[in-house]
């Protein structure tokens, strides 16, 4: 009956937004509003807002902070984590306030929240009051299936911000804005009102800002600069996008006042976040990543930072993920098509759109002919076991758009499968 009414009535109906309102006032009233005593971090943005989760919760739960974190990847509940299998950003207002009052069970004094447009749209985080937002970024193209103009994505986001002054205050917690100054929409973003606003930036000024940056296979080395500290810095993340989510953590570190040398050590133990350029390493003589990347702009940033530490060919498998405006399937198409030497069209999570209709939308965009570097193989297992077998020393196997996620869904089938174990199998089946 509810799956008929949601095909029955529009998503952005006001029938459908007052439904999750009232849904998220009730749910926060029978909790209790469990956010009301806990320091709460907001993280939206187009890209980079599950990494950024993540890394502001390591950097938190390792320098005296006991922290909670909701994000696409895990749930982390005190010293507990939980895989994230429902697939989404932001859960419901009841599941999300059910983890916040387990959250302040477990005694954490802050939580991070990572936050979609389509949650702030539809209210799923009323009751829950921020005392710092974080913007990533933001880019034209995104959810356009769902709010149809870039002009109405960007000012669903800027509500998060928006709301933050109006938000209930805190004892002795200031209500902080951490800022990207490399976005060209930052400006709207700091038109709004907040006791203190932090920036960061790989190219221009900011508060929390990286120099003589280098990039390599399993790290990245930089000179950081940051108030009253300046360091030399060796982190375990790879590639130019991930130094920027790393800037933005650390910027969230210090609206928390936590010590530069604090956050310098807490780094030294960084080691991986699942399903984000995770390496699977099984004895070969070739790189293979896992990486959640599935829109443009992230596939971009993830092959843009591959190809300088590749030697050989970067060869990619990705299908497009259902559920979404076909504009993106087309331009995450042309963006792999430009940048890999070979490219694997394959099929991700197509929910109810047919695969063969999302695989030849994005084939339009290739520009290159099947055979001419360029393959579709429509079950996902048999094209990741070609790229693998096919690959070379010094090559780069990127299978894209899953990440950590163990199943997927083929219309009402939902198998599991898990991108870094099938890789694992089949790479230990050549060796």
């Amino acid at each position: 009956m509810m799956k008929f009414f949601r095909t029955l009535i529009p998503e952005r109906s006001s029938l459908r937004l007052t439904y999750h309102k009232i849904s998220a006032i009730i749910a926060a009233v029978l909790y209790r509003f469990p956010a009301n005593k806990m320091r709460v971090i907001g993280v939206t943005g187009t890209s980079g807002k599950s990494t950024t989760v993540e890394l502001v919760h390591f950097l938190l739960q390792n320098t005296g902070h006991t922290c909670g974190a909701i994000g696409t990847i895990q749930f982390h509940i005190g010293e507990k984590t939980i895989p994230n299998t429902t697939l989404r950003t932001t859960l419901s207002p009841w599941k999300t306030q059910k983890m916040l009052r387990q959250m302040l069970r477990a005694k954490c004094d802050t939580v991070v929240l990572e936050v979609s447009s389509h949650a702030i749209d539809q209210n799923r985080l009323w009751g829950v009051n921020f005392d710092i937002a974080t913007l990533t970024n933001i880019f034209d193209g995104e959810h356009l299936d769902y709010h149809e103009t870039f002009t109405d994505y960007i000012h669903t986001k800027s509500r998060l911000f928006k709301s933050l002054n109006r938000s209930k205050r805190k004892p002795g917690i200031p209500k902080q804005m951490v800022l990207n100054n490399d976005d060209e929409n930052v400006g709207m973003f700091k038109d709004e009102v907040a006791d203190k606003i932090w920036t960061f930036s790989l190219q221009e000024n900011a508060d929390i800002r990286p120099e003589k940056f280098e990039f390599f296979a399993d790290r990245t080395e930089f000179f950081l600069r940051a108030p009253n500290f300046e360091a030399d810095m060796t982190v375990k993340i790879v590639g130019r996008h991930n130094l920027e989510n790393l800037m933005s953590a650390i910027a969230v570190a210090q609206s928390m006042s936590v010590s530069m040398n604090d956050i310098q050590r807490a780094l030294k133990k960084f080691r991986s976040i699942p399903g984000r350029l995770e390496s699977i390493d099984e004895g070969q003589d070739f790189a293979t990543i896992v990486d959640f990347s599935y829109k443009p702009s992230a596939l971009k940033a993830v092959l843009s930072a591959l190809r300088p530490i590749t030697s050989g060919r970067i060869i990619t498998i990705w299908g497009g993920a259902g559920g979404r405006a076909p504009s993106n399937w087309g331009e995450a198409a042309q963006i792999i098509a430009e940048l890999s030497d070979e490219f694997v069209l394959t099929t991700d999570d197509p929910y109810k759109d047919s695969p063969k209709k999302i695989a030849k939308h994005a084939r339009q965009y290739v520009g290159r002919k099947e055979g001419d570097r360029f393959f579709e193989i429509e079950d996902r297992y048999e094209a990741i076991r070609y790229a693998l077998y096919t690959a070379q020393k010094g090559d780069t196997v990127l299978i894209a758009g899953r990440g950590h996620e163990k199943t997927q869904t083929i219309g009402k089938q939902v198998i599991s499968f898990d991108d870094r174990e099938v890789a694992r199998e089949i790479l230990k089946s050549l060796l």
